[in-house]
């Protein structure tokens, strides 16, 4: 039997998607090997095309809407969804916002690559080589910015008027159209859902991998990236953002969270001591020395207040800032914001109940300054951990103390510190 006609529940593979799935094979072999680890279904219930890590569902209706050479960019373009592991790192995020950013994160690779995607996809040149975690951030911050003004009371209109539309209504950014009475995004009552996408400038949907063995999958998929990827460049069919892109899927991501607690039990001090003798071996008649873990000194944390670091990614780190309190119960926490100078400094005692302010600052980005400070102030830092995007002026001079950047933007395009260790967060 012929892959092409590999039956899956109660019906074949869809005639054209073999055959463009065939076209990727012998054109664009990286997409194409890959396309063929995905079961396709069709489902007359999505609007459009999606994919679940497992799964390349469609809509027949919508799919006849679309040329030849868009029904490959879509295929490709749902390939890449699962090959950036878009379908196992969305975890509470929103999922309409969720999808934006992925699209935002791989439509500029499937262009690129010299396919064709339908009228309308997400295509923003400010996003182009960031992360869908970063895109993800920054339409937050855009949304919440936007809020205000969708707010304003429809009361205050005269009567008898209709509102004027704003700017954003009159030209929607990269091909997005405003949303239209009569049902979801416009779509009237009894119209066909392959009429129109689900969402405006979407032509797929990414959902979530449900299965229970979703770290498996996700593993099998990396292995899979690397040989399509090593395949394609044998045959010289490899571009270099296909490159760039398989070699950032597959690095391995650590949890910054696990990266911090280590760091900072690290920078505490614990040695053996016979001043307090091992009680176990006591009554043997040897006497041992015990661990001993003094008080350590001040739990310092610098948060980039310039803007740079987007209000999910503070709470979380906030969050965690709060953990190592109570866990390591430092003789103080310090926790400075900085643009180009230290804006606010909040400093809890052990055993109080700290409840930490929103940052405070706006502006450019220097990191010169937390260091003067706690030079000046007479702060004794067990560590230091500075949360920023890692654009901006560094110190000269390390500091006598441990030093953890927490990186906001990818290690891979990050700035190197001058000094310290510096971890990746990913939020």
């Amino acid at each position: 039997m012929d892959r092409n006609d590999v039956v899956l529940g109660s019906s074949a593979v869809h005639p054209r998607i073999a055959r463009q799935r065939t076209e990727l094979v012998l054109s664009q072999p990286f997409f194409g090997a890959l396309a063929l680890r995905l079961n396709v279904r069709e489902d007359p219930t999505a609007k459009t095309f999606w994919v679940d890590g497992e799964t390349l569902g469609y809509n027949p209706t919508y799919m006849e809407s679309l040329s030849d050479l868009e029904v490959r960019g879509v295929v490709a373009h749902e390939v890449l969804h699962v090959a950036n592991g878009h379908c196992w790192r969305q975890g509470a995020r929103d999922p309409d916002r969720w999808n934006d950013a992925c699209d935002y994160a791989i439509n500029p690779i499937v262009l690129s690559s010299g396919m064709v995607l339908p009228k309308g996809a997400l295509v923003d040149p400010r996003y182009t080589g960031k992360s869908a975690e970063e895109i993800y951030g920054l339409l937050t911050q855009e949304a919440k910015q936007k809020q205000p003004q969708n707010q304003s009371p429809q009361h205050q209109q005269p009567q008898n008027q209709q509102p004027q539309p704003s700017p954003q209504d009159q030209q929607q950014p990269s091909g997005k159209q405003p949303s239209k009475p009569g049902g979801q995004n416009g779509t009237a009552p009894g119209q066909s859902p392959g009429d129109q996408p689900s969402h405006p400038g979407s032509f797929g949907e990414v959902r979530p991998y449900k299965g229970p063995d979703k770290p498996v999958k996700e593993a099998e998929w990396k292995v899979a990236v690397t040989q399509a990827a090593k395949a394609a460049a044998m045959r010289g069919k490899l571009p270099g953002e296909l490159q760039a892109m398989a070699g950032e899927a597959v690095r391995p991501v650590v949890d910054w969270r696990s990266v911090l607690h280590r760091f900072a039990q690290q920078s505490s001090p614990s040695d053996y001591s016979f001043a307090t003798p091992n009680r176990r071996y006591l009554h043997l008649g040897f006497y041992l020395p015990s661990l001993n873990t003094p008080a350590i000194g001040d739990a310092v944390f610098v948060r980039d207040s310039s803007g740079s670091v987007f209000d999910e990614t503070q709470a979380q780190f906030d969050a965690e800032i709060l953990a190592v309190f109570h866990s390591l119960k430092p003789a103080r926490l310090i926790v400075m914001d900085c643009d180009t100078r230290v804006t606010q400094v909040q400093i809890f005692e052990r055993g109080d109940s700290p409840d930490i302010k929103p940052v405070r600052g706006g502006g450019g980005t220097a990191f010169v300054d937390p260091f003067n400070r706690v030079a000046q102030d007479g702060m004794n830092p067990a560590f230091l951990v500075y949360l920023t995007d890692m654009v901006g002026r560094f110190p000269t001079v390390a500091p006598h103390y441990p030093v953890l950047w927490a990186s906001t933007t990818p290690l891979a395009r990050a700035r190197k510190a001058p000094f310290g260790e510096t971890m990746e967060v990913i939020c």
